[in-house]
């Protein structure tokens, strides 16, 4: 026998909209499909978080402008929200992508307009703990039912809070915390009919040897928590750093992730802009799927990324 909570969830995850592919540029296959996790990461500086926006900005626009028109739930933990970059990102899709009836006929008015309804479609979440994150999550299938148009969930960044759940009382391996929160990601996204996405450091749970623990944070700042492993490291024995490295080292590649996106500056300039002389920063985009790999060039300007075509 059904309860009601099981007919709510089958209506509500019933009625999900597919997306066949929510942007070419990084998805060549299309996708992501309802209930997979897509992972991106990079070093700080490589548009980890304004990629997010620049996918909010694809799923909350209108379809006439090069958008879904459908919702998305932006859980940010590293206050890297910037309403005022999603506007611009907003409005070069809107510029671009808009189709011709409607590019004819756009005004400075009509344009802030569409911004200001797509937006609505946004619902944007600030944590400043684990608990408040963790708390985040078990309100969101209540979001789902009240708003089925919830088509994606966007986290910035899954490792902000380890530090919390890490100290000199309770060490805890880096790949441990991120497989814990991409189960409970997982199972989120499959019972829902959801896309998460979710940003993390290259360095956090990559198979290599970990670095600064106090300064491999987001900006060189130092992480949240810290101090508290500041008082380990400090005199510490070899045993102890031996065991720090252990948190970093430990391969994360049982983690099942459907799309991983790794964002990396370019070490050597592009064949077209070794060719044209250009000497403008570049960065890849080292994109895998369950069988196949992509790479994608791209810079990034005030109105965010720049895909490059070769």
């Amino acid at each position: 026998m059904e309860t009601a909570y099981s007919v709510i969830v089958q209506q509500t995850t019933s009625s999900v909209n597919s997306i066949p592919c929510l942007d070419a540029s990084i998805f060549p296959d299309g996708g992501p499909k309802a209930g997979e996790l897509v992972q991106i990461h990079g070093e700080s500086g490589s548009g980890k978080s304004l990629l997010l926006l620049e996918l909010i900005a694809r799923i909350i626009l209108p379809g006439n402008c090069g958008g879904h028109e459908t919702g998305a739930v932006f859980i940010d933990c590293e206050n890297s929200f910037n309403r005022v970059l999603l506007l611009s990102v907003m409005e070069k899709y809107i510029l671009n992508l808009a189709n011709p009836a409607v590019a004819g006929t756009l005004t400075p008015q009509q344009i802030v307009i569409i911004q200001r309804t797509a937006l609505r479609r946004l619902l944007l979440v600030r944590c400043y703990s684990l608990e408040q994150f963790e708390f985040t999550l078990l309100a969101l299938p209540e979001h789902f039912i009240k708003n089925n148009a919830l088509s994606y969930v966007l986290i910035d960044s899954l490792a902000t809070f380890y530090w919390n759940k890490c100290t000199e009382q309770n060490l805890v391996r880096m790949d441990t915390f991120l497989r814990a929160q991409c189960k409970t990601l997982r199972k989120l996204a499959e019972k829902w009919k959801k896309v998460v996405i979710f940003t993390k450091p290259s360095y956090f749970a990559s198979g290599g040897p970990s670095r600064d623990f106090e300064s491999t944070a987001y900006g060189g700042s130092p992480l949240e928590g810290s101090t508290q492993l500041s008082s380990l490291v400090a005199g510490s024995s070899s045993r102890h750093m031996s065991v720090l490295h252990e948190l970093a080292s430990s391969s994360s590649a049982s983690i099942a992730i459907d799309h991983r996106i790794e964002l990396a500056e370019m070490d050597c300039p592009s064949p077209r802009s070794s060719n044209d002389g250009n000497d403008e920063q570049r960065f890849n985009a080292f994109i895998t799927t369950k069988d196949k790999q992509f790479v994608r060039f791209y810079l990034i300007d005030s109105f965010g990324f720049n895909w490059i075509e070769l």
